[in-house]
């Protein structure tokens, strides 16, 4: 039996995909950058043990998480300045910043680093917004192939191991996000992605304070 794979304008796909992630089902959500794998954190290490089994490293550095609005990132993170400065510019968009986890983060974690970043997507956003404001997100891929940047490619991919794919047509951007690890001084860029490094080094020197005269 295949997947099914309903478009993400209608209620009723919205719907299930809650019923599954409530359920600590993976889904396929579309963003604006690739498609991606989503989960509640008691579903983490199933999602792990699926998607990157045989890998012997973390499949990322920092937990991925999608937020519904940057407000909640200070309720996860603690930010820097420089950090609201790549909020205040990039987001909603393609940007994910790399931040020490809030003291009182909300579920375990292996290292205190998370990535957020909120999606240029305002159904996806939406879903984010009912299922509590965020959702762990990796990339809709099995180790070591390509990003899926349709529902077509996502379904061929990963159709036999998630509940469901929502289809949101073809990815906006079809590219991954550019990450900038905001832990580090200075801010680095960490991996290359949708917005051109030189925009991101140029929003962070305006962030930085004037020295002294």
């Amino acid at each position: 039996m295949s997947v099914p794979c309903l478009s993400i304008q209608q209620p009723e796909a919205i719907a299930q995909a809650l019923a599954d992630l409530r359920d600590g089902k993976m889904v396929i959500v579309p963003t604006d950058t690739v498609y991606g794998v989503a989960v509640i954190p008691d579903a983490l290490d199933a999602m792990i043990r699926t998607l990157y089994e045989g890998r012997h490293t973390a499949p990322w550095p920092a937990l991925p998480l999608l937020l519904d609005s940057a407000m909640n990132a200070g309720h996860l993170a603690r930010l820097t300045p420089v950090a609201e400065r790549l909020m205040r510019t990039f987001w909603p968009g393609v940007v994910t910043l790399i931040l020490p986890a809030a003291p009182d983060f909300p579920f375990p974690l292996s290292a205190p680093r998370i990535a957020l970043r909120v999606p240029n997507s305002a159904p996806l956003r939406g879903l984010l917004q009912a299922m509590g404001g965020y959702l762990i997100v990796g990339r809709a891929a099995r180790s070591g192939y390509p990003s899926c940047i349709t529902a077509a490619e996502a379904v061929e991919q990963l159709g036999d191991i998630v509940s469901l794919v929502l289809d949101g047509g073809p990815a906006p951007y079809g590219v991954i996000s550019t990450v900038v690890d905001c832990i580090v001084t200075p801010p680095a860029v960490v991996q290359r992605g949708a917005i051109p490094e030189e925009r991101i080094l140029a929003a962070i020197a305006s962030a930085a304070p004037e020295p002294r005269r």
